[in-house]
This record gives C-alpha cells, sequence and structure tokens, in this order.
C-alpha cells in the first residue's frame, strides 16, 4: 500500500508534541527504503479536516527530525526516544500518506490537498470499501515534489 514501507519500523500512535500543551497521536509513523520518514493518516469515516490534520502531523514530525543530531552518540530525536533503530533516516523532509476508503473521502480534501507548499510531497490513497477483510488501493493521487 504505501511504497517500500519498512515493515520493522513502523510505529501507531506515535506523540506528536508542537509545545508544553499540544499533543496529538499520529495513526502511524514510518521510514520508506530510502530512509524518508513516512507520517500516515488513516481514516475510516469522511473528515473534513482529514488533509489539514495530516498536514499538522507532518509539521511535526518534520520539527523533531530537524532537530540536531546528539554529538555523542549521532543520533537524531526521534532515535533517542526508541524510534528507528539503526536507521540513517535522510535529512529529506518526510511523505504524507492520506489513507481512507474511496468512497469517503471528503471533498475537501482534494482542493486542501491544492494549495500545500510543493515541499509537502504526499499521497491520497483510496482503499476498497473492503478494507476490514483486505487492504487494497483503488486509486492513489500524489503531489508536492520540494
Amino acid at each position: 500500500m504505501i511504497p517500500r514501507l519498512d515493515p520493522r519500523h513502523v510505529y501507531a500512535q506515535v506523540p506528536a508534541i508542537a509545545g508544553a500543551s499540544d499533543r496529538g497521536l499520529l495513526d502511524l509513523l514510518g521510514v520508506t527504503a530510502d530512509a524518508r520518514l513516512a507520517v500516515i493518516e488513516l481514516k475510516a469515516d469522511e473528515d473534513l479536516h482529514f488533509a489539514l490534520q495530516g498536514l499538522d502531523y507532518w509539521v511535526r514530525v518534520r520539527h523533531h527530525h530537524l532537530q540536531a543530531a546528539d554529538a555523542m552518540t549521532g543520533m537524531g530525536e526521534f532515535q533517542r526516544h526508541g524510534y528507528f533503530r539503526g536507521v540513517e533516516l535522510s535529512p529529506l523532509p518526510p511523505r504524507l500518506y492520506l489513507v481512507a476508503p474511496a468512497l469517503r473521502v471528503h471533498p475537501a480534501t482534494e482542493v486542501v490537498l491544492r494549495y500545500l507548499s510543493p515541499k509537502v510531497e504526499w499521497q491520497l490513497l483510496g482503499i476498497d470499501e473492503r478494507w476490514r477483510q483486505q487492504v487494497r488501493v483503488v486509486w492513489r493521487k500524489q503531489g508536492g515534489r520540494g
């Protein structure tokens, strides 16, 4: 479903902290075979805020990813917190994946995605409505290329 996602490094319900009182939980955070972070937002039903919620998490992940590596260990902020052990993460921005049943993607989602910066590389994946039995992508749209 997500091209070249490394199954050894996929984390569910990852805390996304933007400030002292601004917290959220990413649905999934992973890394692709080319060591790029992958922010994966999942929805089962229509949600007007789908794209913006994904972007919010993308911004938070990017912020944490840009934090300087520890001079002693060489580990970045994610590795210091136990994520992506043994992976040298790419310095490139994360990729954003928005995944929902094909008939449940809110019409505003694609409108909002058109206005994202080209620096945000995104994919919107519409999956088969029978996703509980088997996940199968029925269409895919993408944008951004830094």
